[in-house]
């Protein structure tokens, strides 16, 4: 289809309520296009569809409907549609695009070492995760406030064993809001209120979750960022038995992962250091925690993918040895930071 042919109805609608000059700018636009110069052609129906728009009387939907452009796939364009509504729909459906944004960390650690031994695994095995988030809402509550529909999946895999059986994975699903905040010149830039999910899907004594309540806030200090997390957990009822499916799977956990974290973040030109921290903050007692590091580096000849550097050492990497202690390096590429 021509450009004219798109820009013909903008030419109809002001040519009706006698808009001479849109009228004239879009024959000298038919003139461009006839001689090859797409360049000044473009600009001059450019020129015709303004002063189109402006000397109509049409409705603003109408106009909307109008000038919906055509989804251009290479050179040829695929036909649009009289509603709206379903050109929006076909450009999703083409270009995969229903507005899913990354959310956590997207990476893939082809090898990682425990320098702990552990007799139900291999010391080296594969880590990757991925992470997204859907906005449902928006200033619903008139405070610039967002609404997210989050999932985080993490997964560790036994690569090395002959089977390479998956050995644990966690499935995150959350809800969440966040607020801006509205004052300037000021540390925080943002807090978040969220309800998560976690679990790791399996069934008997290996099964584990937890639901959780928290408040998350994001502080900027010059060139680093700073979010510390406080979080609730909602309470489970204790199970009466051995292999009862219902009840607490790890009614401990809050003595290894305590009741928040901290994260800092710090971006340095092409490189991001991460660094998150976990106390259950019983010093007088059995005190247990965590740390994760984190780097990620640009690779000069690879568009869009990072080298990524992970480090932890604690207790709670997954669900299943949220009570056991893990020293552990990783290497491999990350696609979102």
């Amino acid at each position: 289809m021509k450009i004219s042919s798109i820009l013909l109805l903008f030419f109809l609608a002001s040519y009706s309520f006698g808009a001479e000059e849109a009228k004239e700018a879009y024959q000298k636009a038919q003139e461009f296009e006839k001689s090859g110069d797409t360049q000044n052609a473009l600009l001059w129906y450019k020129t015709s569809a303004e002063l189109a728009l402006k000397e109509s009387t049409l409705s603003a939907d109408t106009l909307q409907k109008v000038q919906e452009p055509l989804i251009q796939v290479g050179k040829n364009s695929v036909d649009g549609y009289d509603n709206n509504i379903t050109n929006n729909s076909i450009k999703k459906i083409i270009f995969a695009n229903f507005d899913v944004q990354p959310y956590k960390s997207n990476y893939l650690l082809p090898v990682t070492y425990d320098f702990h031994a552990k007799n139900d695994r291999k010391k080296s095995e594969t880590k990757f995760q991925l992470s997204f988030k859907k906005q449902l809402a928006q200033d619903f509550l008139g405070m610039g406030e967002k609404l997210y529909l989050g999932y985080t999946q993490t997964s560790w895999w036994q690569t090395s064993e002959n089977s390479a059986p998956f050995r644990e994975t966690n499935y995150q699903p959350e809800f969440f809001i966040q607020f801006p905040y509205p004052y300037e010149k000021t540390a925080l830039k943002a807090y978040t209120l969220g309800l998560v999910h976690e679990s790791n899907g399996r069934s008997g004594e290996n099964s584990r979750s937890w639901n959780r309540i928290y408040l998350e806030g994001i502080f900027q200090y010059k060139g680093i960022f700073i979010m510390p997390r406080a979080w609730y957990r909602i309470p489970e009822s204790e199970k009466r038995f051995v292999n009862d499916t219902q009840g607490d799977d790890n009614p401990n956990i809050h003595n290894y992962l305590g009741y928040g974290d901290l994260k800092i973040a710090y971006p340095y030109k092409e490189n991001l250091f991460t660094l998150t921290l976990r106390n259950n903050f019983r010093f007088e007692g059995e005190n247990r925690g965590a740390v994760e590091f984190g780097w990620t580096f640009a690779i000069p000849w690879i568009k869009d993918l990072y080298g990524y550097l992970q480090y932890f050492h604690g207790y709670g990497e997954s669900l299943i040895d949220y009570d056991k202690r893990i020293e552990k390096v990783g290497l491999g590429f990350a696609i979102t930071r």
